[in-house]
């Protein structure tokens, strides 16, 4: 198979999350962060789409959304755009040059499948990724952001929905830290095909359901945990969806929210019921922990579970 790498070049002083942002809007599954050779003026974005999901209308919608980027406020002198094809050995060669184990926290770490990684503590756990297949191995603030969440609220949660799951990264941690009940969705095919080929790759969580579907539409049941890791624009169409599938005393993590985006999320959110306990900040991307406001205020000022 043949794959179309487009690659995003802009200046170091240039933040690159306004682009890998854009590549998400227009499609792609994943991005990497790669720096200029001589380390001086330079930075590369790249994303892969294989030439099944490839046509010319991403690119041109790539060129025009980084065109229209002048409109709020930011300099697009020195961005430039380029294509080029790779087979599928380049493919997995462009990978495992760039991807490398990542510390989560003291107690979690996100290996490449194609490491021997020795955990360093008895205590640690390790999730396995195939970083290729689906965006979502920790390396992004917001996988990032959501995992640190989940791991301060998680506690005796005993189901969750990981609504735009992607890779199944954050489907695959909850099982590790005790949650039973799990199941994933994406509306991207391709998404739910990685899913379940990375779930295959850590033992004990080979039950994890994924299934192809539109955030949670048709779904009847309620979770102790919600955690949805999308975009802002999609997220304020889930809002909705949110009270009627979430359990009494449940948690809400909500990632993908650019900084500037982050007070129209905690707005939506009011307007159903719920408060914002924490917000992780990191490189330009917000992630929220919410809860139901009379349920937080009934237990006093209680977080954690």
């Amino acid at each position: 198979m043949i794959w179309k790498k487009i690659t995003v070049e802009i200046p170091n002083n240039f933040d690159p999350e306004i682009i890998s942002d854009i590549f998400m809007r227009i499609g792609a599954n994943g991005t990497e962060m790669v720096d200029d050779e001589n380390k001086s003026v330079k930075t590369k974005i790249n994303s892969y789409f294989d030439e099944n999901n490839y046509s010319e209308e991403i690119l041109n919608n790539l060129r025009k959304q980084i065109k229209a980027l002048p409109q709020y406020g930011f300099d697009i002198t020195g961005v430039e755009i380029d294509v080029s094809d790779l087979d599928d050995n380049n493919w997995q060669t462009e990978w495992e040059k760039y991807y490398h184990p990542v510390k989560i926290s003291r107690y979690l770490t996100v290996v490449p499948n194609w490491v021997n990684y020795q955990p360093k503590y008895p205590d640690e756990h390790t999730i396995v990724m195939d970083p290729g297949k689906s965006f979502g191995t920790g390396t992004h603030p917001t996988t990032y952001s959501c995992m640190q969440a989940l791991e301060l609220i998680l506690g005796d949660a005993k189901s969750l929905y990981d609504v735009g799951t992607g890779s199944g990264i954050l489907s695959i941690q909850a099982r590790q830290l005790g949650v039973r009940d799990i199941k994933a969705y994406d509306l991207d095919p391709v998404a739910v095909a990685a899913a379940k080929e990375n779930i295959q790759l850590n033992p004990g969580c080979e039950d994890i359901e994924v299934y192809e579907n539109s955030l949670l539409d048709g779904v009847s049941g309620k979770v102790d945990v919600i955690v949805a890791n999308m975009l802002a624009d999609v997220i304020l169409k889930f809002i909705p969806q949110i009270d009627s599938h979430l359990n009494d005393n449940g948690f809400v993590v909500l990632s993908g929210i650019i900084n500037e985006k982050e007070q129209l999320i905690t707005e939506k959110m009011a307007e159903i019921g719920f408060i914002v306990l924490e917000v992780f900040h990191l490189k330009g991307w917000s992630t929220l922990i919410c809860r139901r406001k009379e349920e937080f205020e009934a237990e006093d000022g209680a977080i954690l579970r």
